[in-house]
């Protein structure tokens, strides 16, 4: 979910395709195919892939990581997915329709799954996961499924969900987390420990059967698995998977390289080129839903309660010069809000500060009469680039005379501080990016929704983001997303957005099958080890 990568970008005009590269399959029920153009799959074999921090929650109600979702996709299914075009597609559910009012979806389930647990899928554990993720206290779902008024099971294969008013995004949500179906005896027998060692409790391909915090994350594949590829075998493919977490770009790139990995999804800038030419590796990439921000604390009693101050760093920053010089090498496109090129809502005259404005910046400051302005910025540690992107930052602000004081800590640790309400100034956290842009916006800006981590409130925008979200054209749906990005970017910011990300995959040459996808999450379900 939230993610500490430095903007790595979007490779010029392509950035803004969805379309996806050749060389991966999709499993039959869940979409079209797409040849391999490796030959003929084989099965077994254990490949090891190196995620970029630890994760911190693998139960999909509580996490609020991007690096905990590239293990639920393993070992999870949601009611729906998306197809590496952003289409949505069936998956757990097969088939749907939504009533004339917008107010009724009625999901027709896939028949014969069961948990890795042996208990039935079916709607009754449609329901009390729903339930789960909008009832509980502490849920990160509420917002995804705030429009959910009840959920009602038809029969054991049919469910209906009856909403408290029209809810466009309601499909997009159901792709990732508020969608992905957990076992319930395996939640009440774990407890507390479900967490993080939620073992045989998905229907997905893959098994989690060992959990080492820090160390590594064991899944195995699941006989069992509903998925076939488009020749009818069953998948998925690979016998084991291992996640390992680490840190540093470069270290991980290394690993690639050395055989002690054969898959990583995140890579400098400067290194692309390299990777490229590398003949034992293999690199792919789409345009990304992602986008990169310096999250300020908000609330009464800290710095940043003063929002002239938010505008007055947005002002000052050089994105293109953070694009350029920064880890992203040049690779990318910069950017002023979190509504993406990807999404249908983009609007590429939205450029508020083409160039820094030191001097803007300096105004706004004095303006607020209190002195110089000068705050801490938390980095997440462990990661050359991330702080070397920092350190650009720092010193394009030192020309507004803005001081940054930079403070590394551990990225997990930053995010509980940043939910908590708790770091002093700002923190350097981004956002891996939804399929509609009501994922990258809602739950950022409205008051009181469970990412706000900024503290963030604004009436008008409350009421305009509510609004897109009950609208089904998607034209006065994007007129309203505009509206609000221009508030809460410019006259009353909630945060800092300086640039969009790329997603690319970068495996060893005998490791194919793999599709990149804007959401930068392998699927593993289609790869596999050529023999």
């Amino acid at each position: 979910m939230r993610s500490a990568r430095f903007a790595l970008a979007l490779a010029g005009a392509v950035a803004l395709i969805l379309a996806a590269c050749a060389g991966g399959q999709q499993p039959v029920g869940g979409g079209s195919s797409a040849p391999s153009t490796a030959g003929k799959a084989s099965y077994g074999g254990t490949i090891t892939f190196a995620l970029e921090n630890d994760v911190s929650n693998l139960d999909p109600m509580l996490s609020g990581l991007f690096v905990d979702r590239n293990i639920h996709y393993a070992m999870y299914d949601s009611l729906v997915r998306v197809d590496p075009k952003g289409n949505i597609i069936p998956w757990l559910a097969e088939t749907w329709e939504t009533s004339a009012d917008g107010k009724t979806v009625t999901f027709h389930l896939r028949q014969g799954v069961k948990y890795h647990d042996g208990t039935a899928f079916d709607s009754d554990s449609v329901k009390w996961n729903i339930d789960r993720y909008t009832q509980t206290k502490g849920s990160l779902r509420t917002a995804d499924l705030g429009s959910v008024d009840n959920v009602q099971v038809v029969d054991a294969s049919t469910v209906k969900f009856n909403l408290k008013s029209a809810f466009a995004p309601l499909l997009g949500a159901l792709v990732d987390r508020a969608g992905m179906m957990v076992s319930k005896k395996v939640v009440d027998a774990m407890g507390a420990d479900f967490t993080l060692k939620p073992f045989k409790a998905g229907t997905g391909p893959f098994i989690l059967t060992e959990a080492v915090k820090n160390d590594h994350y064991t899944l195995e594949k699941n006989p069992d698995w509903w998925g076939k590829d488009a020749s009818g075998n069953k998948l998925p493919y690979l016998d084991k998977l291992i996640v390992k977490p680490i840190l540093d770009a470069d270290v991980a790139l290394t690993n690639l390289r050395t055989g002690n990995a054969q898959i990583i999804n995140r890579i400098n800038g400067k290194d692309v080129a390299s990777v490229k030419a590398d003949a034992s590796l293999s690199y792919q990439q789409v345009g990304s839903f992602s986008w990169a921000s310096l999250v300020p604390n908000e609330a009464a009693g800290f710095i940043f309660s003063e929002r002239r101050y938010v505008k007055a760093v947005a002002m000052a920053i050089d994105r293109d010069e953070i694009l350029q010089k920064g880890p992203a090498a040049g690779i990318g496109l910069v950017g002023w809000g979190p509504i993406s090129p990807a999404h249908f809502a983009y609007d590429d005259s939205f450029k508020p500060w083409p160039k820094a404005d030191p001097d803007g910046a300096k105004k706004l400051v004095a303006e607020v009469g209190k002195g110089p302005l000068k705050f801490e910025l938390l980095v997440p540690s462990g990661d050359a680039g991330i702080l070397q992107a920092a350190q650009l930052i720092q010193s394009e602000l030192a020309k507004a005379d803005i001081t940054m004081d930079l403070k590394t800590q551990l990225f997990n640790d930053i995010v509980t501080l940043q939910q908590q309400h708790k770091h002093l100034g700002m923190t350097f956290v981004g956002w891996s990016g939804r399929l509609d842009p009501d994922g990258n916006t809602y739950d950022f800006v409205v008051t009181g929704s469970p990412n706000n981590d900024s503290s963030y409130t604004n009436a008008k925008v409350d009421d305009l983001m509510k609004q897109q979200r009950a609208e089904s054209d998607p034209a006065k749906r994007k007129q309203l997303l505009l509206q609000a990005q221009q508030i809460y970017v410019v006259d009353d910011p909630a945060r800092v957005w300086y640039g969009f990300d790329i997603s690319p995959i970068v495996t060893v040459k005998s490791f194919v099958g793999l599709v990149p996808y804007p959401d930068r999450i392998p699927r593993f379900e289609t790869g596999w080890i050529q023999k």
